[in-house]
């Protein structure tokens, strides 16, 4: 599970990301993207929204209707599908926990993108059913009291926080040399 304490922290992001990094290592990797009420995982990809998560779970389609590929080998998603009135009530459903037992019988690793911890409880009901969870932390945006409400709230609900992903931290310099050569490189962030 890749969840954060707030929206805009780059869960998304580094979802896609790590999928991409664990497909590239030869592993075959599926993204679930559990976020039903503001998911958008598919436009990373390039893919129109699509059946997902919500139809699978309303027993519109399996899970061979619900997965796409995306260009990186190895890699396929599950989007959030057409945008339901009671996204949690969705999560708590047996066919989800059905359907992500299933993948894992199919894939090396499982990330979800679930929604903020602290915005909706659909984090700590899909966490329940993960392995591991990692928090995103964006730097400069997230305060120490919503990090620690967040750590706070995943462990009351019982879910494995295993640790913190930090996002959007800025480099601002290394330097290496040898003998009398000095190289020194900065990075700064552009506009």
């Amino acid at each position: 599970l890749i969840t954060g304490s707030s929206p805009g922290l780059g869960k998304s992001f580094i979802s896609k990301n790590l999928g991409a990094v664990l497909a590239n290592a030869g592993q075959r990797i599926v993204i679930i993207d559990a976020d039903l009420r503001r998911g958008h995982l598919h436009e990373y990809s390039g893919l129109p929204r699509g059946a997902g998560v919500s139809d699978l779970v309303c027993g519109q389609v399996d899970v061979f209707g619900a997965l796409r590929s995306t260009l990186v080998d190895n890699l396929d998603i599950i989007s959030t599908g057409a945008v339901p009135p009671n996204p949690s009530e969705l999560l708590l459903h047996e066919r989800f926990a059905q359907m992500i037992d299933e993948v894992s019988k199919q894939y090396d690793h499982v990330l979800i993108d679930s929604p903020p911890v602290l915005a909706v409880t659909d984090a700590a009901v899909v966490g329940r059913l993960a392995g591991a969870s990692l928090l995103v932390v964006k730097a400069g945006s997230n305060p120490m009291r919503e990090i620690e409400v967040s750590v706070k709230r995943l462990r009351q609900a019982g879910i494995n926080l295993r640790g913190v992903l930090f996002n959007d931290v800025m480099k601002i310099g290394s330097r290496y040399g040898a003998g009398k050569y000095v190289y020194q490189y900065t990075y700064t962030k552009s506009k």
